[in-house]
């Protein structure tokens, strides 16, 4: 039996219809789990307040120098890394994974696979810290590391950052311990979404300065 328009429209929701289900029934979703992305993941590891200002208060974002630099940067040098000519490397670039099972999303910047294992590569602005990689780098690529696994069946135990003005490829070795500290912070994203209840700031106020909340936050 063919069905036409007219017969497909008394199966649509108008947007009265879909008001009421979302007055109603406020937590219905497609996914048992809220979605938490590996980006939201690095912005939780920088400051837990920046996700309740993004999600539960809806409040606008300014585009920061740093972040439009970086776009533009990412674009440039994802050129330059299909240019390298590496042996036995295949790379794959802007992929999106997902695992519905944990609810976790990811925007990969790309991922190399060398025969016997896969990894992330995540392109950061800025140089190498003094200090090593900062913890909230480290989550989103360990975030990239769980969804690369789940996704291909691969035992990830490594990432690498390419910081772009060192120009410099920075190795991090991942460990069960790193996978199961970023599952649990996902649960952390979720019942802050839940509860809606504001999280302590950063206690490096030096994050402030370039943060797209701080108009918001004043740390009160």
């Amino acid at each position: 039996m063919e069905f036409v328009n007219e017969d497909l429209g008394k199966y649509k929701l108008n947007k009265y219809q879909l008001e009421e289900i979302r007055t109603h029934y406020p937590k219905i979703h497609l996914n048992e789990n809220t979605i938490i992305g590996t980006e939201e993941i690095r912005q939780f590891s920088y400051c837990k307040r920046i996700l309740f200002f993004r999600h539960i208060i809806h409040a606008p974002m300014w585009i920061s120098y740093k972040m439009e630099f970086g776009t533009e940067k990412h674009e440039h040098f994802q050129k330059y890394f299909k240019n390298l000519d590496e042996e036995c490397i295949q790379k794959y670039y802007n992929v999106y994974l997902s695992d519905p099972d944990i609810g976790l999303v990811g925007l990969i910047d790309y991922f190399e696979f060398n025969g016997s294992e896969a990894y992330p590569v995540e392109i950061k602005t800025g140089k190498v810290p003094p200090e090593g990689i900062e913890n909230s780098h480290k989550n989103q690529i360990i975030a990239q590391a769980i969804l690369i696994e789940k996704n291909f069946d691969f035992l990830v135990k490594k990432a690498k950052i390419y910081y772009i003005e060192s120009e410099k490829v920075v190795n991090h070795s991942i460990h069960i311990e790193d996978k199961l500290n970023v599952l649990k912070m996902i649960s952390e994203i979720r019942q802050m979404l839940i509860k809606e209840k504001i999280p302590e700031p950063t206690k490096d106020i030096g994050k402030c300065k370039d943060c797209e909340c701080k108009n918001y936050c004043l740390r009160g």
